[in-house]
């Protein structure tokens, strides 16, 4: 039994994903799984996978029809048997350290999860430089939510890319299937439980700046859409926890910030389509005592209560 699943969803990374696989290939711990799920690639993506798996036993290729980022994962994590779990992307790098180090800190600490920075990456340079073991520090918490919405340094980030998992506290958190920004959800139901964590300031994670991802997409109703159905999904896992005061005050708030800079800057044809679906989530916070100008601002809430008017 490998001590790391590494969990790793593909679709037409073609330009990418010899980077991404030899950066965890070349991890300096060595005993981990690497569940590759090709999620309907019709790029030479699987040709790729299937070229590093016949040199290296400890890749896994499951192939389906495309479902999308959550389902891929999904399948991935039914697979993985590793005591930890990492989810990492087709289209990024991962610093030669970085399982060495949250090992390192996760047993000196006895901890459930390791969280760690990232850097932005072009997707092509790679030159990671050596860590020294012996100074690398981190903040231990058995309420990681309090660093959630911090900001410098020992920050929790809401990508689940920089986190190492114990399996035991995320083999029962699924990820929804067919929206964008599905990081959040999961991130929060997972510190809803009160992991004790460790948070490193080391930049381990390569995220790479692709103008094709889901996140650089133009403004669009599906995105409102899919933001509500994390609202709906983080108060669900919160509702009767005394942190829902703290998601109310926090994330909810950050995420309506989010959608309606979405929503000004969207272009005329999809902006009602837009506003639609905004006033939809907004009656929503409402009807749940989730939504005034204590925890929005005053001059925020009245732009919110202008939209729910019109």
């Amino acid at each position: 039994m490998p001590k790391i699943s590494v969990v790793m969803p593909i679709y037409n990374v073609e330009k990418y994903l010899k980077r991404s696989l030899k950066s965890v290939l070349s991890q300096t711990f060595e005993d981990f799984e690497l569940i590759c799920v090709n999620d309907g690639s019709f790029d030479n993506s699987l040709k790729i996978l299937e070229e590093y798996g016949a040199k290296d036993a400890r890749i896994k290729i499951i192939s389906q029809e495309n479902q999308g980022l959550s389902m891929a994962r999904n399948v991935g994590l039914k697979e993985a048997c590793g005591e930890w779990v990492y989810f990492f992307d087709s289209d990024d790098a991962l610093h030669p350290q970085a399982f060495e180090l949250c090992l390192m800190i996760a047993s000196r600490d006895d901890v459930d999860m390791v969280c760690f920075d990232y850097q932005k990456s072009d997707g092509i340079s790679y030159h990671p430089t050596v860590i020294d073991a012996t100074k690398v520090k981190a903040k231990i918490s058995k309420n990681p939510l309090d660093y959630a919405f911090k900001t410098g340094a020992y920050r929790i980030s809401f990508n689940v890319w920089t986190k190492l998992y114990k399996r035991a506290i995320v083999e029962n958190i699924s990820f929804i299937k067919g929206i964008h920004f599905e990081d959040c959800p999961h991130t929060f139901a997972v510190l809803q439980k009160h992991p004790k964590t460790a948070i490193m300031q080391e930049k381990l994670y390569f995220y790479t700046i692709n103008p094709a991802s889901i996140s650089n997409q133009k403004s669009s109703a599906k995105q409102i859409e899919d933001y509500f159905e994390v609202v709906k999904y983080t108060y669900g896992v919160y509702q009767n926890t005394p942190d829902l005061k703290v998601i109310r005050k926090y994330l909810f708030p950050k995420l309506l910030r989010t959608q309606l800079r979405r929503l000004k800057k969207a272009p005329d044809d999809v902006r009602p389509l837009m506003t639609q679906a905004f006033k939809k989530e907004l009656w929503y916070l409402a009807d749940k005592n989730m939504l005034s100008p204590f925890s929005c601002g005053i001059f925020k809430y009245l732009e919110y209560m202008k939209i729910l008017k019109a």
